[in-house]
């Protein structure tokens, strides 16, 4: 893997609500290096969506309020730039895929027109070229009949139509880094692996990705990093084969023991008890405690701080759970 493209430090977002104030995103930190996958992945609900609009200031302000943290491009904090400044590398440096291209496509423009807007946005050229230019990009992505697709509306497309739109307007500034916040979702299982071949396939050698999802399936066959997130904070990070062969934390075990097999019997999978507690009144100590099988008395009073287990590999959970890992290990 190559240098860091992106460096987020103590991100902390929140939200104001009714039943006061909410904080999303806790203190998170990671990077990106350039030309890797990075999955962040966790349960609907634990901060991975406000986490990446966040990064490029795409949440309704208010309510959102950005506390504090850092979220470094090639030096220079997104978070406190310009917003003229900022607008030039959103689209352009940073391509985004949202979760449902209904809504981020406008239902009142031709495909074709929002695609030669994006690419005159972000390269000094005239309409007829940034129409070529859009039509040559739909093509790659292997959509159909692609010329009279320029000219259709987002409704008259299927969702796996309408994401490889989004997939094609996200590469063809040719960012650095790709946010893919859960871009097949509502998508059958096979739109859904045509859609990450893509998406590996067009991004290029050296761009990043940072993959939000809730697929751990999805996070083996594609990311080489693996960041876990639950209620707001990380709770386990490293490399794919790390977390996956070696889980530290209860949550991500709890994670995985719930991902169906291939040759499993057709038997009840494993489930996690109980729920997401509220962020608006979350509970001290680690607050995965109250569903946590493990817990102790010190995992409800006390935060726990990432611990490194191996090279990269660092988990936020009191030692109990190194213990029991390392006894299984050595098992």
């Amino acid at each position: 893997m190559g240098e860091a493209l992106l460096q987020v430090d103590g991100l902390r977002v929140g939200f104001e609500s009714a039943s006061g104030f909410l904080r999303a995103v806790d203190g998170v930190s990671f990077d990106i290096r350039r030309g890797e996958v990075l999955g962040l992945v966790g349960e609907s609900g634990c901060g991975k969506t406000v986490t990446a609009l966040s990064l490029l200031r795409l949440l309704p302000r208010p309510p959102a309020v950005i506390e504090g943290g850092r979220a470094l491009f090639h030096g220079r904090d997104l978070l406190s730039l310009p917003i003229e400044e900022l607008r030039k590398i959103r689209g352009g440096k940073i391509g985004m895929i949202f979760q449902e291209p209904m809504t981020a496509l406008s239902p009142l423009h031709r495909i074709g027109d929002q695609l030669a807007e994006a690419a005159r946005l972000h390269r000094e050229i005239g309409f007829d070229d940034a129409w070529a230019l859009g039509l040559e990009w739909l093509k790659r992505t292997g959509l159909p009949d692609a010329e009279q697709r320029m000219k259709d509306y987002p409704h008259q497309l299927s969702g796996g139509m309408r994401q490889r739109v989004m997939l094609a307007m996200a590469m063809l500034p040719e960012p650095e880094l790709i946010i893919a916040d859960e871009p097949t979702t509502a998508l059958d299982v096979t739109i859904q692996a045509q859609i990450f071949e893509l998406l590996l396939k067009l991004r290029g050698g050296d761009t990043a990705v940072l993959l939000i999802t809730h697929d751990m399936g999805v996070v083996w066959d594609v990311c080489d990093r693996v960041h876990v997130m639950y209620a707001a904070r990380l709770a386990e990070k490293g490399p794919r084969e790390a977390v996956f062969g070696r889980p530290a934390h209860p949550y991500t075990r709890g994670l995985l023991a719930a991902m169906p097999r291939l040759h499993q019997r057709a038997e009840r999978l494993p489930d996690i008890p109980g729920q997401l507690p509220s962020l608006a009144n979350p509970p001290p100590g680690c607050r995965f405690a109250p569903r946590c099988p493990l817990a102790r008395a010190v995992c409800c009073e006390k935060t726990p701080r990432m611990r490194t287990r191996e090279e990269g590999h660092e988990a936020a959970c009191w030692d109990g759970i190194w213990d029991l890992a390392e006894r299984e290990a050595g098992a």
